[in-house]
């Protein structure tokens, strides 16, 4: 989110992490000024995965390591997954970038002086034997556990993590993400971001540990507030689940407010529903429509419409107006470009957003401004996931020719060590003024490995997941929501308010004794209160300061503002997922949220690395929307070299046949079947007559669809996946929210972690995605309510006397509260 947003006693005390001794402290002197060209340069890094982990290869050679893709002999899956042109995987010319292909049966045996092995299994023995190395499984349930060997597909696994069923339209089955595969890249990115965490911790301990990283959970985080709906509301999300076909309750009797609609060329969203920033939408496209001389209904000109949700609720404002004249922005916008809405929407930092294709992508100026785009053997790539100051990140070469190197050159391995082992981050301080989704969830990573983390609100102007649901008993109240609970957890609670001057100050004084500084206010907002990287940084030069919104903090449109629905627009996602024959319905919420903080806490943990070996801190740049665009890659490619345009596939799939999600028994109950292999094929005739050999069935899918549909109608979800599992048939039922609680690997996982809240009691919290087994990241104590810590932050953290205390409340620094 990148909306500017102004930070504004004490129930529980502060517990620091056992041994808080800051082993981040700034070095001095010569020996430690040097500057290495990325973060990660004197990492090896042993690749032996599959498509699930292939990501974090890819992530970890951009960050400067040295990955080397140890590969069979007949090379390894991502080279024969599509899109292709001619025999080429372009999935792997995406994928395999930055790294050096070896032939060899057994990846172990580079391991020696390696410091990370990730593959998509769990090798025996490896953890014993190479006490050094970080070792990640990146697989699709995990490695233990009564699923840990389902066969999976992209689709069962969106399936079993909850996403399919959120996603659709509501008189169809519910959709998967469509063209280019999701999980996977959920998973591999989180395993970077986990990989170069205990990279962070091995610094100090010198001792590696195992990753076990599962793409279930990982799409178990992109599910935004659904989880919290069942343990706080007691049902589903609203038009979700069993819900799915009735429409929430409208802001207004009969007023009906669009979403996605047509324009000159193609779709853009408008989000009018939301405060502040949907109110602003309609009333400067209602200035738009005047200033065009467009048809506005009479008693709408010239009206002030940037609070009309709070006068419609107050009865101040006619429903049936604001109807009229959402029409009309609905007849207005249809004869717009995609790229005028969008240049008219950031220059008023409004919630339009262009629902673009790759095309649109390639041509988008702001991407150009700043020189997104990258050439990497000849081919147009999307650039860095993130723009680090002093640790550029590089592209690195194309991905590699099979066995295009005898065998790794032998090297000094990396040497840490020295400290006890302990959480990677304990000691580490953190001022958090972030909200909403992307900076509070990066910010809970680093908490929830042992940060001192301060979640700095505003007294006034509150978080706007505060003021969402799901809330406990359905009861409203800024401490009582879920959705605001689960992206906090771990964190001190703080509220300032920056429209005075001694909450600005008190604000540089929580910046200065902080180690890492993480924002997402719009590009300007810190500078306007004298909190910019440059001024942060004065004078200290261990600063590590990670800034993110929508478009990133430089070129023509970084004043765009929006949440990850706007985002997964403009990053060229949303049009993907849909049908063919209708407008597209977009992925589940706010997409890109869930993409960029992977992105983030690799990019920071990285960052924090190289301030661990050389003293020096750095701003990071992290535009949410860039962030998306990576994981488009493959389907990059085939446009800029094939010439084809990615659309929605509706059920359909690059590689699977038959690909679809089924109606079971019971009411919008459905099952998620994908059969890629001749291995899935036999297993799946030996439960269906299929009519063909499996070299033939593209050209037999509708008859196949029609056998399977057939044969799950009537059948109870559960037991029909179960009986297509045991034959080895890649199926799931799909998942609700309230089934995820029920789920027998995420159970064996001990994914939702029950935290005490004190006003919401014992409350499931979403746990991690990955399993570490010597420094294990949880959730270490409920989110604070607002302003909870402000005393112990002020007396314990920051050393003020009581009398300096009474001083910023007096004076208003802490908004009262």
């Amino acid at each position: 989110m990148g909306e500017d947003h102004s930070p504004g006693g004490a129930r529980r005390r502060i517990h620091r992490p056992a041994g808080d001794t800051h082993r981040h402290a700034t070095r001095t002197g010569p020996e430690r000024r040097h500057t290495i060209a990325a973060p990660l340069t004197d990492i090896r890094v042993i690749d032996a995965t599959t498509r699930w982990g292939e990501m974090a290869g890819r992530i970890l050679a951009e960050l400067g390591a040295e990955v080397i893709k140890v590969e069979p002999p007949a090379g390894c899956e991502s080279r024969a997954l599509p899109p292709f042109a001619g025999d080429e995987s372009l999935y792997w010319a995406a994928l395999g970038v930055g790294k050096r292909s070896v032939v060899a049966e057994d990846p172990t045996a580079f391991l020696d002086d390696a410091d990370v092995f990730v593959e998509s299994r769990r090798t025996p023995g490896i953890d014993e034997r190479f006490p050094h190395v970080v070792h990640a499984s990146v697989t699709p349930f995990g490695t233990s556990g009564p699923h840990a060997d389902l066969p999976a597909t992209e689709l069962t696994v969106e399936a079993a993590g909850g996403l399919v069923g959120l996603q659709g339209n509501a008189d169809r089955p519910p959709l998967p993400m469509g063209a280019m595969p999701q999980a996977a890249f959920h998973a591999g990115a989180q395993a970077a971001a986990d990989i170069v965490v205990a990279l962070h911790e091995r610094q100090a301990s010198g001792l590696g540990q195992h990753l076990d990283v599962s793409a279930q959970a990982a799409v178990v985080w992109t599910l935004m507030s659904a989880t919290g709906y069942p343990p706080n509301a007691g049902t589903n999300p609203p038009g979700t689940s069993e819900f799915r076909g009735t429409r929430p309750e409208p802001v207004a009797p009969g007023l009906k407010l669009p979403y996605v609609v047509p324009c000159a060329d193609g779709y853009v969203l408008l989000f009018f529903q939301m405060p502040i920033l949907g109110e602003r939408t309609l009333h400067h496209l209602v200035r738009w429509l005047e200033e065009d001389g467009a048809d506005v209904p009479a008693d709408a000109r010239g009206r002030d419409f940037q609070r009309w949700l709070t006068e419609l609720r107050e009865g101040r404002l006619d429903a049936e107006l604001v109807g009229a004249t959402v029409e009309s922005c609905r007849a207005f916008v249809r004869g717009k470009t995609k790229r005028q809405l969008q240049a008219f929407s950031a220059r008023h930092g409004l919630t339009i957003a262009p629902v673009q294709d790759i095309p649109d992508l390639i041509d988008d100026p702001h991407l150009e401004a700043r020189e997104f785009w990258t050439d990497i053997g000849g081919r147009k790539h999307p650039g860095a996931f993130a723009k680090l100051s002093r640790t550029p990140l590089s592209s690195g070469p194309p991905a590699p020719l099979l066995g295009e190197l005898a065998r790794p050159k032998p090297r000094s391995r990396h040497s840490g060590g020295g400290s006890p082992p302990g959480s990677a981050f304990a000691g580490l301080k953190v001022a958090d003024f972030s909200w909403v989704g992307v900076g509070p969830m990066i910010g809970k990573a680093l908490a929830d490995h042992g940060a001192t983390v301060v979640h700095i609100e505003s007294p006034d102007r509150l978080d706007l997941l505060r003021t969402r649901p799901p809330f406990k008993d359905n009861l409203p109240g800024p401490n009582r929501t879920q959705f605001f609970a689960n992206f906090n957890s771990s964190k001190l609670g703080m509220t300032l308010d920056l429209k005075s001057a001694a909450g600005r100050e008190l604000a540089q004084r929580m910046a200065a004794w902080a180690d890492v500084v993480v924002e997402n206010f719009s590009p300007g907002t810190m500078a306007r209160f004298g909190m910019d990287y440059g001024t942060l940084a004065s004078g200290r030069d261990d600063l590590v300061m990670l800034s993110s919104c929508m478009r990133g903090q430089t070129g023509p449109e970084r004043t765009y503002s929006g949440y990850g629905n706007q985002g997964a627009a403009v990053a060229g996602i949303f049009g993907l997922v849909g049908w063919p024959d209708r407008p597209p319905t977009g992925p589940w919420g706010a997409y890109t949220d869930f993409i960029t903080p992977r992105f983030g806490v690799a990019a920071l943990a990285a960052a924090l690395l190289h301030r661990e070996r050389t003293g020096e801190g750095q701003h990071i740049d992290l535009s949410q929307i860039e962030a998306g665009i990576r994981f488009l890659e493959p389907l990059i490619l085939d446009y800029t070299v094939n010439g084809r345009v990615a659309t929605a596939l509706g059920q359909g799939s690059l590689l699977a046949c038959p690909h679809g999600v089924y109606p079971a028994a019971g009411h919008e109950r459905y099952v998620a079947v994908a059969v890629e292999s001749a291995t899935h094929w036999d297993a799946l005739s030996r439960v269906l007559e299929l009519p063909c050999r499996f070299a033939e069935r593209s050209d037999h899918a509708d008859a196949i669809d029609e056998l399977l549909a057939l044969w799950m109608r009537g059948r109870e979800p559960f037991a029909a996946a179960g009986r297509l599992q045991r034959e080895g048939v890649p199926a799931y039922a799909v998942l609700r929210p309230s089934d995820l609680y029920h789920d027998p690997q995420l159970a064996h996982r001990g994914f939702f972690v029950t935290l005490d809240h004190p006003e919401m009691g014992p409350t499931p919290y979403d746990g991690p995605a990955t399993i570490y087994s010597r420094t294990p990241q949880t959730p270490r104590h409920a989110a604070p309510l607002l302003g909870e810590h402000n005393g112990p932050v002020l007396r314990e953290l920051l050393g003020l006397p009581d009398s300096e205390i009474r001083r910023y409340r007096e004076a208003g620094a802490l908004g009262g509260v």
